[in-house]
């Protein structure tokens, strides 16, 4: 009996003797202990799980007052201790605190051990104390209290058998965040008998693992001799919150012993941790795709780890509709077999449309694969970028012209490469149409420009005489091919340049340019080459109306030099009815230039002037040389080759 009870008692006698009323509640917790499952085998790592119960004891005091009842019957800052005794054991739970016990069964308070390989079958003594604080006064009259604390031992009795037992001897998991693998547990029967009909669990304590599709999943073993040990495979899945450290997993074997009773033991707690989750990285991205044009979009991938996959497929997706891939927003590539740390780079064709910006645009990648046991997985979240390139330009300067009317000349002109890709094949085109100036060639095969290069081009042109002198807009087209050797086609690329008005091939200066009425001289023609180039084969034609006549009308010089002068004769005569004045005659001049062309040149006139050397002239001469200017004047000036 308690001291506090025998006082207790003490106090009520003397108040029933002297006749006084009891007007307290008095009373303590009483416990028991029972273990939920009392038999352990060798080697065994298993938790002892303690069940408590609080019977309560109420000395004095009715036990229908309530509040002061229970409060005497609590136990309060509980805390309850295993110790070894005289048992294998090594008990690794040190104390377990349950705060307050009431009256009644407690929930199973679990205690880790661990029992010595070398134990012997048989029954042992294990000490439970249980510590704890209660009420064990209190007055009816004013509520005073008085508060105890006790310490409580109870024996219990833990059984050590024989028969089959479980351990755990290796964990290979091949687990992996964001994925499924196969865990393989070797668990070895440790007892000294055989088990049959064994189910072995795996439970996982965790909601980031599952194991198969639900929290636990059993395998079974019809015959496990002892000292066997068996290799279990699991289905475990990792969500993608998961990390990659350890996680707990319960395993558990139910079997029938010897005498066909089933058991359920605990093998023991096993960790899996695992594996970083399949992940790919970008290590580089290239592009020659310019606006309004198609090109190469590569892209090199890094295998991070931790698996080789196999039928491996990168799949990439435009995020606007001014990037394509093709025809398509999206394109796919197969690489195979994909080791970790090994690269590999995707080039696919890629195109931005005319109405594109030199700016970046969002792509998403994917990478799809089977993993070594032929799940498939796939890593979506690999964020990529395209910047296109400015569209592919040209500039034409330094612009040189020899063009001038009734002659040959050449357009000459600096094409230079204003993009940033090279471009090969590049041809310029003529693309003006004017009516009076005709292109001998139309194209300029220009090559290869790389960016900011520069190439001369030039056009000969003939311009005819009708052409006027002034500006004229000469329009170019650029072909070339690109970067995937796709035929392009540029822009309209304009100059402006001036037409020269029509010039002199030759300048003329006469001598002894006089003819007597009546009569008839030579015609002394000086000619000078101005057309800056040796002509040859010049072949000169005079032209006369009359009262002026010519009777040696062509003259011939076979080469000029840029400069260099020939003088030319011709024989004139004047009709007797001439009037003595000046009268106008003709020149022109075919010649070879040195590209081989043969043109007539521009009418020269010249005056010759007639004379009347006995100081007279007739009256019909005054009244057909004053006819003969009016003709000219009215009728104009014709002539004929």
């Amino acid at each position: 009996m308690k001291p506090r009870t025998i006082l207790t008692l003490t106090v009520v006698a003397l108040l029933m003797a002297s006749g006084t009323a009891i007007a307290a509640v008095t009373g303590s917790p009483d416990f028991d202990a029972t273990f939920v499952d009392d038999t352990v085998t060798p080697g065994e790592e298993t938790t002892l799980d303690v069940v408590l119960v609080n019977s309560g004891t109420v000395n004095t005091g009715s036990t229908t007052q309530g509040v002061q009842t229970s409060e005497v019957t609590t136990a309060r800052g509980t805390i309850v201790r295993v110790n070894s005794g005289d048992a294998p054991i090594t008990v690794t739970t040190n104390k377990q605190a349950v705060g307050s016990v009431p009256e009644g069964k407690t929930e199973p308070i679990p205690f880790e051990i661990s029992v010595d390989d070398d134990a012997s079958p048989g029954s042992y003594t294990v000490p439970v104390t249980i510590k704890y604080e209660y009420t064990s006064y209190v007055s009816e009259v004013d509520g005073s209290r008085e508060e105890s604390s006790t310490t409580e031992r109870i024996e219990l009795e833990l059984d050590i058998d024989n028969d089959a037992a479980f351990d755990v001897v290796s964990v290979d998991s091949g687990a992996r965040v964001g994925s499924t693998g196969t865990v393989a547990v070797t668990v070895e029967n440790t007892g000294d008998k055989r088990a049959r009909e064994a189910s072995v669990t795996l439970e996982s304590s965790n909601p980031e693992l599952t194991v198969g599709s639900d929290t636990s999943s059993s395998r079974f073993i019809e015959t496990w001799e002892a000292g066997e040990q068996r290799t279990l495979r699991y289905r475990v899945g990792a969500s993608s919150d998961a990390r990659a450290e350890p996680y707990q997993f319960d395993l558990q074997v139910d079997f029938d012993d010897t005498n066909g009773v089933r058991k359920s033991t605990s093998a023991s707690s096993l960790g899996i941790t695992p594996d970083p989750e399949q992940t790919f990285s970008v290590r580089g991205v290239e592009s020659d795709v310019a606006v309004g044009d198609s090109g190469t979009y590569n892209v090199t991938l890094h295998n991070d780890g931790p698996v080789t996959v196999r039928d491996a497929t990168v799949s990439l997706r435009s995020q606007s509709s001014e990037i394509a891939f093709g025809e398509s927003e999206s394109a796919e590539q197969y690489i195979g077999t994909w080791e970790p740390g090994e690269t590999r780079t995707v080039s696919v064709d890629a195109s931005a449309s005319e109405g594109a910006s030199v700016r970046g645009y969002a792509i998403s990648a994917t990478v799809g694969y089977k993993d070594p046991e032929g799940d498939s997985g796939a890593d979506d979240g690999i964020a990529l970028g395209i910047r296109p390139e400015p569209e592919q330009s040209f500039e034409i300067g330094d612009v040189e012209s020899t063009l001038q009317a009734g002659d040959d000349g050449t357009l000459e002109a600096s094409l230079t490469n204003t993009g940033d890709q090279t471009v090969r094949n590049v041809v310029l085109n003529w693309a003006s149409d004017h009516d009076n100036i005709s292109p001998k060639e139309t194209q300029y095969a220009v090559g290869d420009l790389e960016p900011g290069e520069s190439a001369t081009v030039s056009f000969d042109a003939d311009v005819s005489d009708n052409a006027n002198a002034g500006p004229r807009q000469f329009d170019f087209v650029a072909n070339y091919r690109n970067s995937e050797g796709d035929s392009r086609e540029s822009d309209t690329l304009e100059i402006r340049q001036d037409i020269s008005g029509s010039a002199d091939e030759f300048a003329l200066e006469t001598a002894n340019a006089s003819v007597n009425v009546g009569g008839s001289d030579t015609l002394e023609v000086t000619i000078t080459n101005e057309a800056g180039e040796t002509l040859t084969d010049i072949e000169a034609k005079l032209f006369a109306e009359s009262p002026i006549s010519v009777s040696d009308d062509q003259a011939y010089v076979n080469s000029l030099e840029p400069g260099e002068s020939a003088t030319i004769e011709f024989g004139i005569s004047a009709s007797g009815t001439a009037m003595t004045k000046d009268y106008p005659v003709s020149i022109d001049f075919q010649y070879e230039e040195p590209d081989g062309d043969t043109p007539v040149s521009d009418t020269y006139r010249i005056p010759v002037s007639v004379t009347d050397s006995s100081g007279g002239g007739s009256p019909l001469t005054a009244i057909i040389g004053v006819a003969l200017v009016a003709v000219l004047a009215i009728g104009g000036y014709f002539r004929f080759r």
